[in-house]
């Protein structure tokens, strides 16, 4: 059982990472991650050296740290071989919710309201942190020794993942099966939503909240004999009954119990929603909802200005940072500061150049975007964007994507034809108390020109980037039109407010070619969502199958079919001939394979009204991949977002405009091609070293200044008179493989150095005044050229 828990005494706090230690609330009834009978808490992997994954070690694990056998070699340095050992430290738990249950002989309205508090609270929490338990039965809640709640057994708990455009849009299925009031894989069979055991494609946390229902049922409703219990909960479960006489002695609960188990995932309140409306009003919340009323109605800002300085209170900050920094040095495990190694950075540099060449290649101009800005009455198409308040109580937005700001760039300089692009990152909200997540994106626009062939342009541009890091058949382009997907919306049947829940499900075979088996597989448990949870009629659910198996497919194929079924209105004549002159402007530039139209794709941004594409990693073409269906660009035409922004006050018509965004962050993550870096290999890379003369720091920091102006890259140890075995131990800790070694003798009576290569072991004696001709020379044959030593 996989068991993973945070007890709030000090010393079990030490060795765990941030993110885990937010989970165990600060309050006299905390909530932590999870909790068992004899409730294990993380405390890290620790080495042979004490190193742990979140930070200091424990006391109790410094006790059984274990060293390995052990050797010398020979500059006297001991290597001793590292074992890893992982320690779990228990927390007594003395009883479960179940065990309660049983020995249920009084009960009490106010204690069942408590506890139902309690778990509330805790599933807030966890579903807070992104991720859905799956499991929860009166077994897997507990008491600890103070009688307050909490959630453990995690076994079955999957993580929800936020929206960003480097997210892989697949969902794994869970349509393993269940047993008769016992767990298997994915739950326990009273408490298992129903979308689970029908092996929905798309679960969220609302499955728990079916399982907080039984619960919440067995909270007011005490049963005499196991097979009551049995009886009772099977015709809740089967039938959805109740016995009458509970019913009548509790509406109030029989409604909200109805609530929570909801067929329906989407009619179950959240865990939130519960704490607001299901519980009687804390004095504490009536008094914040006062002061909230009050910063949103008075004119005076002195409450606002207030709670802001409140917020920002040094104290506050130091009391916070104490309870999340307890037990452990500051900076022990902290990992946040650096993000990637030297030789990730080497890799993103050189997708960037990449990226960048291509923009260039078609005289696309640079244009820096701001990473923030503050968060004012400007248009927002997604909301759902990192904020931030500063000091003054005023609010910042990170930046989500990299095209709203350049399109009011555009519209303040008035521009009716420009290509630019951008190389950034943009922000995603993480999980619990972590930083913003960021990811690397490239943006290309082009203002202007006419549609169709612009789009064509912008997917040349997408697929030369992408084709520099993966094979010509590892990818597929999936094309469609909002006029045409309008037009298969009415054609279907599905009615207006359907499309965004129907569209959400459709995403789940998005990265599936058009045609192939597994989109086909995909649609039986599609299907079954479509109608068990949105209620479609068949013939609706029919007609979108017989779109996405007979209308989606190769252009030649897809776009004849969809001429003869569909009416031949305006809008729809539009999209189809957009969408067949943009294949042929691809045929022209040889970009024809893996060409698809997707009908029922929906757009990837809010804003894109006319044509739009999005580009995915096949793994079949690809076994480096690690994911199945990778989104790596995706783009389209946003005329409508200049439209909606063009001001009335100027004379002139806003111009079209078409862009892409690519995923260099996926880019990245996902090739296999192996590329030669950008910079001079590590072997190339000059020590310049000294030996006596007093360390001869003058000269070594004239030679390295010498080198540097000549383009070559070059490092001298950073210290007044290191030794030569000090600098020799700093060669190998860089992986530098060249030195040059200055001697006092050499450079005042002979003028030369000598050019030491560890790894070919080879030496010679260079004039000084030759040194960086010797150099470039033999760097152009990463000096394995047999002349240069003779």
């Amino acid at each position: 059982m996989s068991i993973y828990c945070l007890g709030e005494e000090k010393s079990l706090k030490q060795g765990v990472p941030d993110d885990l230690l937010s989970w165990s609330g600060g309050s006299s009834h905390s909530f932590p991650f999870a909790a068992s009978t004899c409730c294990p808490v993380l405390s890290g992997v620790v080495s042979s050296f004490g190193d742990t994954t979140g930070g200091s070690m424990t006391a109790a694990s410094s006790s059984f740290s274990y060293l390995g056998t052990s050797s010398v070699d020979a500059l006297g340095h001991e290597n001793k071989l590292e074992s890893t050992y992982l320690y779990i430290q228990m927390e007594y738990c003395p009883r479960t919710l179940r065990q309660v249950f049983e020995s249920y002989s009084h009960f009490d309205k106010e204690l069942a309201w408590h506890w139902f508090r309690q778990i509330v609270e805790g599933l807030a929490h966890i579903h807070g942190q992104g991720i859905i338990h799956r499991d929860l039965t009166p077994n897997n809640i507990f008491f600890d020794a103070r009688n307050d709640i909490k959630i453990g057994d995690f076994g079955l708990a999957k993580f929800l993942k936020l929206e960003q455009l480097d997210q892989d849009p697949g969902y794994p299925s869970d349509t393993a099966g269940v047993s008769l009031d016992g767990t298997g894989q994915v739950g326990t069979y009273f408490y298992t939503a129903p979308e689970i055991e029908q092996g929905w494609p798309k679960i969220d946390e609302k499955a728990d909240m079916y399982s907080l229902g039984v619960v919440f049922f067995q909270l007011w409703h005490p049963f005499g004999t196991a097979m009551e219990r049995h009886i009772v909960l099977n015709d809740l479960k089967q039938k959805g009954e109740l016995p009458p006489s509970w019913v009548a002695e509790f509406p109030e609960q029989e409604s909200l119990l109805r609530r929570l188990m909801s067929p329906s995932p989407s009619d179950r309140p959240s865990a939130t929603e519960l704490l607001q409306h299901a519980f009687p009003p804390r004095m504490e919340s009536e008094l914040l909802d006062n002061i909230l009323r009050t910063m949103q109605t008075s004119e005076d800002r002195s409450t606002y200005e207030k709670v802001v300085n409140a917020i920002f209170d040094e104290d506050m900050l130091s009391i916070k940072d104490l309870h999340r920094h307890a037990g452990r040095p500051r900076l022990a495990g902290d990992e946040t500061s650096i993000q990637y190694t030297d030789l990730d950075t080497e890799v993103r540099d050189y997708v960037v150049e990449v990226t960048r060449e291509v923009f260039k290649q078609h005289c696309a101009k640079h244009l820096e975007i701001v990473p923030m800005r503050l968060l004012d009455d400007f248009p927002q198409f997604n909301r759902n964007t990192v904020k931030l308040l500063t000091h003054g109580g005023d609010k910042l937005e990170l930046c989500r994507e990299l095209r709203l700001p350049f399109v009011s760039w555009v519209i303040s300089h008035q521009k009716s034809s420009f290509k630019r692009y951008e190389i950034s990152c943009v922000y995603r909200r993480a999980i619990g108390h972590s930083p913003p997540n960021r990811y690397l994106q490239g943006d290309f626009d082009v203002i202007g020109g006419a549609s169709a062939l612009t789009e064509a342009e912008v997917i040349k541009v997408t697929m030369d980037i992408i084709a520099q890091f993966f094979n010509a058949d590892s990818c597929d382009i999936h094309l469609n039109h909002v006029d045409l997907l309008d037009a298969i919306w009415s054609w279907i049947g599905v009615k207006a407010e359907h499309r965004q829940k129907v569209a959400e499900l459709l995403l789940m075979m998005g990265s599936l070619r058009p045609q192939s088996s597994e989109r086909k597989s995909k649609w039986v448990v599609i299907r079954r969502q479509l109608l068990q949870e949105l209620n479609l009629a068949e013939a609706v659910v029919n007609r979108l199958q017989t779109v996405s198996l007979r209308f989606c497919g190769a252009a030649d194929q897809a776009l004849p079919r969809l001429r003869g079924a569909l009416p031949a209105d305006k809008p729809t004549r539009k999209a189809l001939d957009e969408l067949s002159d943009l294949c042929s402007y691809l045929r022209i530039w040889r970009i024809e394979k893996h060409v698809y139209i997707d009908a029922l794709m929906p757009p990837t941004e809010s804003y894109h009204r006319d044509l739009f594409f999005q580009v995915y990693l096949i793994k079949e073409n690809n076994p480096g991949s690690l994911i199945d269906g990778a989104l790596l660009a995706a783009g389209g035409r946003y005329d409508y977002l200049l439209h909606q922004l063009w001001g009335h006050e100027y004379k002139t018509s806003p111009p079209g405009a078409v862009g892409t965004s690519l995923a260099l962050e996926t880019i990245i993550q996902h090739s296999s091609i192996d590329f030669k870096p950008t910079r001079i290999d590590s072997s190339t890379i000059i020590l310049v070293c000294s030996r006596g003369g007093g360390g001869l720091l003058v000269e070594r920091m004239e030679l390295v200044a010498e080198l540097w102006k000549e383009n070559i890259k070059a490092e001298f140890v950073p210290a007044p008179d290191p030794s030569l075995t000090e600098q020799y131990e700093y060669a190998n800790e860089h992986d530098i493989k060249c030195l040059v070694i200055l001697t006092d003798t050499d450079v005042s009576q002979t003028g030369s150095v000598k050019v030491r290569h560890l790894e070919l072991r080879k030496e010679k004696k260079v004039e000084r005044e030759i040194l960086v001709r010797f150099l470039l020379a033999a760097m152009a044959t990463q000096f394995r050229n047999p002349s240069i030593w003779n």
